[in-house]
């Protein structure tokens, strides 16, 4: 597997353990993730040496790789060079998916949580099902759940087209927003790709009321088929009324943080409702959900309050930014950011500096490049001139005195690459 430690690809590795596969990766870097898998017996490599990867045999050996691999990446061409035909990450899952009962999530954001929710659901019905999420789900820090083989929850990744691959029995859309334009190159080229996956789907197709296609409806406060009526909100989540298409029920406690997040669980309400679960069932699974690591965490470091979240896409950010503002109205908020691709920052630079723009401090990390080589001229210097309000560089080792001090209260920590890496090691220091 190559790229085994991306979330990826980190969960199939985990299934084929299970099925009692021999596992073999390769990776570029260490992590809390490929620390996971080599404690479950996977042997990986993290270098590009092929005396190493010579040790495995070409019999009965099949290579996955994730999008983060190019074809002229050594490794890859060491095994192309040996007769193998790699097969991508996402055709291998969807081989494996589509062999069952399968959900799938999709959409722009909040694919993550909703599976996870999904997830929890499933198993507080003690069905028979495996989970492959795109996020470490808590408590138990593992991004693949399995319960049997009966029913597969899967997220529908649109990277890359990806999700072309599923055949799912079920699906839901969350949301269509413009991303990962080095694929799609403009927005109706996204739209375009959704409705084909629309179209693979079997069954019901749950859909975001925002959703420009034909599918059972969900929103807040919302003429929709799914609604949530808000009646109270508290510091561990909200009150709700819960409107479906067959039956009303009142007073639901959903622990969730963020109006964006009870959106994603009314999705997965309506997802399980539609696999025929009983609806009583369903909603008394909703106070118990754990949450997923980097999705709304709020930790207390002395007088502060650090929350990190995955957001890396402006949408992401403006829903973050909302719920903070609500939740804390007498604070000020600092936002740390690190950037996401250089393709995203240059696609949504405009966007990034107004949603960033909002906070009342603000701190911009270098770009995270993931998969990507530096694109001339952009850089986190350019996003920080475009904001509307001073900003300020921050280097990673300053990245601990930031906090220590931070006048702000309520400090956000935000980014989809190694910020919350970071973090962790912050607050394992303070422990």
């Amino acid at each position: 597997m190559l790229g085994i430690g991306g979330i990826g690809m980190s969960s199939i590795a985990q299934y084929l353990i299970l099925k009692g596969h021999k596992v073999y990766g390769f990776d570029n870097s260490h992590s809390s993730i490929t620390k996971m898998l080599e404690n479950k017996g996977i042997i990986i490599n993290y270098d590009n040496s092929i005396k190493k990867l010579e040790l495995i045999s070409q019999k009965n050996v099949e290579v996955i790789y994730s999008s983060a691999i190019k074809k002229d990446h050594p490794v890859f061409s060491f095994f192309v060079n040996k007769g193998f035909k790699p097969i991508k990450r996402a055709a291998f899952l969807a081989s494996i998916v589509n062999k069952s009962e399968s959900y799938a999530i999709s959409g722009t954001h909040g694919k993550t949580t909703t599976s996870a929710i999904l997830t929890h659901i499933f198993d507080y019905s003690n069905l028979s099902f495996s989970a492959f999420v795109g996020g470490l789900i808590l408590p138990y820090k593992t991004n693949f759940i399995n319960n049997g083989f009966e029913k597969t929850i899967v997220e529908a990744d649109e990277y890359d087209r990806s999700f072309l691959n599923l055949n799912p029995f079920s699906a839901c859309i969350t949301s269509i927003d413009a991303d990962h334009l080095d694929v799609y190159k403009n927005h109706e080229s996204i739209k375009d790709a959704f409705t084909k996956f629309s179209k693979k789907v079997k069954g019901n197709l749950i859909i975001h009321n925002s959703v420009p296609l034909n599918g059972l409806t969900y929103g807040i406060n919302s003429n929709s088929d799914y609604e949530f009526t808000i009646i109270n909100q508290t510091d561990l989540g909200y009150f709700v009324d819960l409107k479906t298409p067959k039956e009303n029920i009142s007073n639901i406690f959903c622990k969730i943080t963020g109006y964006h997040n009870l959106e994603n669980m009314l999705a997965a309400v309506a997802l399980a409702d539609q696999s025929k679960l009983d609806l009583k069932n369903i909603v008394s699974s909703l106070n118990s959900f754990g949450g997923i690591l980097r999705r709304m965490n709020i930790h207390q470091f002395k007088n502060k309050i650090i929350v990190d979240d995955y957001a890396h896409h402006p949408t992401e950010i403006s829903a973050v930014h909302d719920t903070l503002r609500n939740k804390y109205p007498e604070y000020d908020i600092e936002v740390v950011f690190q950037p996401h691709l250089y393709s995203r920052t240059r696609d949504f630079m405009n966007d990034f500096a107004k949603e960033l723009s909002k906070f009342d401090s603000i701190k911009i990390m270098d770009i995270y490049p993931a998969r990507e080589h530096p694109i001339q001229g952009v850089n986190s210097k350019n996003l920080i001139d475009k904001l509307s309000k001073e900003a300020n560089y921050l280097d990673s080792k300053d990245f601990n005195e930031n906090i220590y001090s931070n006048k702000c209260k309520v400090i956000a920590i935000l980014g989809a690459g190694n910020i919350g890496e970071f973090l962790e090691s912050f607050l394992k220091i303070k422990k």
